[in-house]
């Protein structure tokens, strides 16, 4: 059997993760399973996979989480330094599903703990790539990812030597307002979170409506395969049926597709690097009459030329934390109304333009330049509010 952890088990990928455990639990022996606050739906996975440890992030649930497993053999802890502690448990496969920086610490604890750590949570290698890729390469463990754009892609280049790759492109849905034409000031929260292909978490989802998940994804690549942003290109595909294409130097391309179903590339990761039998169908190309890619129009999503404040021939690595940092502030605030769905951009842009020029060095040094770019933002925040 092997031995699994899912950081992260109520949110999207997470609950999909238990689910596919769940049809194959011979295979699989649950070591923890985390959640932040939703501790129900917790003590349901726990129960379902006979989990070792529940952890629960926010303490005020724990004593609720325990009167729910109260009778089974899943201990409950709670709190951040237990999450870490359990991350040292030796796994076959870590799933690091938590969103948004909150997820790194326990990421990064899990490598040289974690045969292999499915990774879900971009931020970990836009805010601490080099760093991150760096520890894994060290301590042996392989990063295996969980988008499906850059799982896709990680399944045509695996074994490639990356010198015979021209470039890669990631294909964009485009989100909800692609071919729309809308006043941007004017966006609800109902419209940007009618994503029309995919069933994601509201924080991606926002993400996806900005576009500014494809600048993530694209610094993401870039660290993953070890390959320059210019070597990467990005492509409206509304159907969301190919999820990444690999371009050779001797004119061949590779493309993989399948259904917009995030169980594929999470069975994938859980049995990497073998295939087993799923019950979802191989699309049918009979019944495809049209594969239609488009160019991004970086004018009507501005999101697309922050590039130009993250790279020039090399990466500021200051200015991804500081993209991270004041993307998590902006779309919350927009989730609650405090600003307009226009202004996310707009206060990143400000963010990058104010951060420090001081690199990372270390994983502490992430976490210091992330609270800085988070203050910047709630600055710029307080001024566009009043």
């Amino acid at each position: 059997m092997k031995k699994v952890s899912i950081f992260g088990a109520t949110g999207s990928i997470g609950n999909n993760a238990c689910k596919i455990i769940n049809e194959s639990s011979s295979r699989y022996d649950v070591l923890v399973l985390s959640a932040k606050n939703n501790y129900k739906k917790l003590a349901i996975n726990s129960k379902k996979l006979n989990a070792r440890y529940a952890v629960i992030k926010e303490k005020k649930y724990y004593k609720l989480l325990k009167a729910e497993l109260d009778g089974t053999n899943t201990k409950c802890l709670c709190g951040e330094d237990e999450l870490l502690s359990v991350a040292s448990l030796k796994t076959d496969y870590t799933i690091a599903s938590i969103v948004g920086i909150a997820g790194l610490k326990s990421a990064y604890n899990s490598i040289g703990n974690a045969k292999n750590l499915a990774l879900a949570n971009k931020e970990a290698l836009v805010c601490a790539g080099k760093i991150f890729m760096k520890r894994a390469k060290k301590l042996k463990t392989n990063i295996l990812p969980l988008d499906s754009e850059h799982n896709a892609l990680f399944q045509i280049i695996q074994n490639d030597n990356i010198n015979s790759i021209k470039n890669i492109v990631l294909t964009a849905s485009g989100g909800p307002f692609w071919n729309k034409k809308i006043d941007f000031n004017k966006v609800s929260i109902k419209a940007a979170l009618q994503h029309p292909n995919w069933k994601m978490g509201k924080k991606i989802t926002i993400d996806s409506a900005t576009m500014i998940n494809k600048v993530l994804e694209k610094i993401e690549a870039a660290i993953l395969f070890s390959l320059d942003l210019d070597k990467i290109d990005i492509v409206v595909h509304p159907r969301s049926i190919v999820h990444g294409v690999v371009n050779y130097i001797d004119g061949n391309s590779l493309m993989l597709f399948s259904k917009p179903d995030m169980k594929i590339p999470i069975k994938y990761a859980l049995n990497w690097p073998n295939r087993v039998k799923s019950n979802i169908n191989n699309i049918d190309l009979k019944k495809i009459k049209s594969l239609d890619f488009f160019d991004v129009n970086a004018k009507k999503f501005p999101s697309l030329g922050l590039f130009k404040y993250l790279y020039d021939k090399k990466i500021y690595y200051n200015r991804l934390i500081a993209l991270n940092a004041s993307n998590e502030i902006a779309v919350d605030c927009f989730l609650r109304e405090k600003i307009k769905f226009k202004e996310i951009t707009k206060i990143i842009k400000n963010t990058l333009l104010k951060i420090n020029n001081k690199n990372p060095k270390n994983i502490n040094d992430v976490f210091d330049i992330h609270e800085e770019a988070s203050k910047l933002s709630n600055i710029y925040v307080n001024k566009l509010s009043t």
